[in-house]
């Protein structure tokens, strides 16, 4: 006993000596968390931001480059892998890696993104949930899916019983900006003209504010978008065609300090928002997405999930 107290003394005699000769103090080494990302150059410059860095840095979190020529698994070690990137190639590397290092947090696991890629699916857990308590409904826009022969979709939507106006966006979400446009099909004969695979969805006015609910692990921050304006009964008369849209909810469409009416800005009820994104994470197997959500004009808790991205931008 008395061998290793005279030990640990001299040790601490060392610091002490490599500490004075440095000039500063010598704390305790906090363990570092090692988070390995593979992103786009475009996610990389957008997510990557130096204060983010310095933040990071100083709560002992390190973000470290993936190499991609070399296998994965000779990398790290790692504490987490945050990742988006696109392929079948890349999605195999990381359920490999996920099999072989069960003890690293994936962020997200590549089936559950792939979930969400496809518009169809995004949204039937929503549908699934049906949520409905003291603080309002969610639910999801009426919604069809067109495949393939345009002249096909007039008649489609006839059978369906889908009330015009309606948006229409691409079935694939795969991170391009042609994925995030949109298109208003104001009448029946312009229909044919869009381009498919698509889905269409029911216009819902909602007084041209959307909220994007940011979902981080059990963490949630809702902002204000401007969002595509409401369309009323003399516009759907006069207006024809198909208006497309570039994405419309960026964060340069920030509704966050405008003067709006207090009925339209007013945020959506927090626990309304907590149980949703509870539900969604479990459902959806993911941690790291957002929600873009909008309430019915007019209502007060009526509201409607209409899109959910995975490692969303701003």
């Amino acid at each position: 006993m008395r061998f290793n107290e005279e030990e640990e003394e001299q040790k601490e005699n060392e610091r002490n000596l490599q500490s004075y000769a440095i000039g500063v103090e010598f704390p305790p080494q906090p363990q570092k968390l090692i988070v390995g990302y593979a992103l786009t150059s475009k996610k990389k410059k957008s997510f990557l931001q130096p204060k983010l860095e310095i933040l990071a840095r100083n709560k002992g979190i390190l973000f470290v480059a993936i190499d991609h020529k070399r296998p994965l698994s000779d990398q790290g070690p790692f504490d987490v892998v945050l990742h988006k990137l696109t392929g079948k190639e890349w999605r195999q590397i990381l359920e490999d890696y996920r099999l072989e290092h069960p003890e690293v947090t994936v962020l997200d696991p590549p089936d559950c993104i792939q979930h969400v890629h496809n518009r169809q699916s995004m949204l039937q857990d929503v549908a699934d949930l049906n949520l409905s308590n003291f603080y309002g409904t969610v639910g999801v826009p009426k919604q069809l899916v067109i495949t393939k022969d345009p002249s096909s979709i007039p008649d489609a939507v006839r059978k369906a019983g889908l009330m015009l106006p309606l948006v229409a966006k691409p079935l694939v979400v795969d991170g391009s900006a042609k994925s995030h446009e949109l298109s208003l099909a104001y009448d029946q004969f312009s229909l044919s003209k869009l381009d498919p695979p698509l889905v269409l969805q029911e216009f819902i006015n909602h007084g041209g504010v959307l909220f994007k609910v940011y979902v981080v692990g059990e963490a949630i921050k809702v902002v204000r978008r401007f969002s595509l304006p409401d369309v009323n009964e003399r516009e759907l008369l006069n207006n024809h065609g198909v208006f497309r849209f570039p994405r419309v909810s960026c964060a340069a469409a920030s509704a966050d300090d405008a003067d709006l009416d207090p009925c339209i800005a007013e945020l959506p009820p927090r626990p309304l928002l907590e149980r949703l994104a509870r539900e969604l994470r479990h459902r959806l197997g993911l941690r790291l997405f957002n929600i873009d959500m909008i309430r019915e004009h007019g209502s007060r808790d009526r509201f409607y999930v209409i899109d959910i991205n995975y490692f969303p931008g701003k």
